[in-house]
């Protein structure tokens, strides 16, 4: 059994963890960030004689590349790490090999140059003239590639974009336990999250507003939270919610920059009424990677305990500009925390003997102690009976 460690870490001890070595590679509990390119599936291009367009479908999770129209190739997909996902390219102008789109692509018309069929689930098809085009669909959640090309003779028309597919996963569809969950598809940009479920909290300068230009984790708009100063800066879920005494909460984050080795908090739970209660849980950054502490006895671990000890390896660490799921269990009368990420446990954050406040508010956004100001996107936070996931 590994031994852990609990640290202090008091506003003297901060100062000091500013100065700690954080861009590591990660060793521990790692979070993917997108794998190396596949190819992927491209829109319909031209076929002359049955010559078949549309790319090979991505490997991993990863979501298929958007492809432009006409005579285009496969696009770049990406592979996906542990929750990795897709870059968005052009596609080329050389014809893909043939192979089966991305994500439940439905197959090309069969001879005569019909349209072809729409996927399974959420995509379209592409139209065809003479020779048959590669029909665009894609799974529930994934933007759609090509489809096989046809087999007829003739020139075929180009397909059309990949269509966005039913609902991402890990979005607010239909969630085992659920008891909340807000994807801010029907906020409006460039507001603050809509009252009367959220209402926003600064200490400082900052602005907390619906984004639609950065790409969220599902549909069009995420919550951007940016500091240019502020101590404190969050949007915060008090009222429309009864949390449970053991509440699973789950959010969707994005860090515009890498992790810091100071000492700051992305969310916490805690009482409605004390933005800053003694036995709150944070939930947030320390040595380059995740971790948790409270103010009570200043204490705090993190997600990998053995840091001072096994040559400073760090335990989870976010990498920017991806999407990363965050769950956390509390569950006051028991003394139990616990936290997941991209769906894996993170033991050593685990614990059995954290004294904390029944959750009366939950407040996600920015709380800094030390290091620069920062942009992080928001999506997809549910909180539940049971254990949530990400998929």
């Amino acid at each position: 059994m590994r031994q852990h460690r609990v640290f202090a870490f008091g506003h003297l001890a901060i100062l000091a963890f500013c100065f700690a070595a954080c861009a590591v590679p990660n060793t521990g509990n790692p979070v993917g960030s997108g794998g190396a390119g596949a190819t992927a599936g491209g829109s319909g291009g031209r076929g002359t004689g049955g010559g078949t367009s549309g790319g090979n479908a991505p490997a991993g999770g990863g979501s298929v590349g958007n492809a432009s129209g006409g005579a285009s190739g496969g696009a770049s997909g990406g592979a996906s790490g542990e929750s990795g996902s897709g870059g968005y390219a052009s596609g080329g102008n050389t014809p893909g090999s043939g192979g089966q789109g991305g994500g439940g692509a439905g197959e090309a018309a069969a001879t005569g140059g019909g349209a072809g069929r729409a996927a399974a689930t959420g995509g379209s098809a592409g139209p065809g003239t003479g020779g048959a085009t590669g029909g665009l669909g894609a799974a529930a959640g994934a933007i759609g590639g090509g489809g096989r090309g046809g087999t007829s003779s003739g020139t075929g028309a180009s397909g059309g974009a990949g269509a966005v597919g039913g609902a991402t996963a890990g979005g607010c569809g239909a969630l085992t336990g659920s008891l909340f969950c807000d994807d801010f598809e029907t906020a409006t940009i460039g507001m603050p999250p809509p009252t009367p479920k959220w209402s926003s909290s600064f200490n400082g300068s900052a602005t907390i507003t619906i984004d639609g230009t950065a790409p969220a984790h599902s549909g069009a708009k995420s919550v951007h939270v940016k500091t240019t100063g502020a101590y404190q800066a969050f949007f915060v879920l008090s009222s429309g919610v009864t949390f449970p005494a053991r509440a699973y909460i789950r959010a969707y984050m994005r860090l515009g920059a890498p992790m810091t080795g100071g000492h700051n908090t992305y969310f916490k739970s805690g009482a409605a009424a004390n933005p800053s209660s003694e036995h709150e849980t944070r939930v947030g950054v320390m040595n380059g990677m995740l971790m948790i502490n409270q103010p009570a006895g200043d204490r705090g671990f993190l997600s990998n305990q053995n840091y001072y000890t096994d040559g400073n390896k760090p335990g989870v660490v976010f990498a920017p500009m991806t999407w990363v799921c965050v769950e956390l269990l509390v569950d006051p009368p028991k003394s139990e925390i616990d936290m997941w990420v991209d769906g894996r446990e993170v033991p050593d954050l685990h614990r059995t003997d954290w004294q904390q406040d029944a959750v009366g508010a939950l407040r996600f956004g920015f709380e800094k102690y030390a290091g620069p100001d920062v942009d992080i996107w928001y999506d997809d936070i549910a909180v539940g009976t049971q254990q949530i996931g990400c998929n």
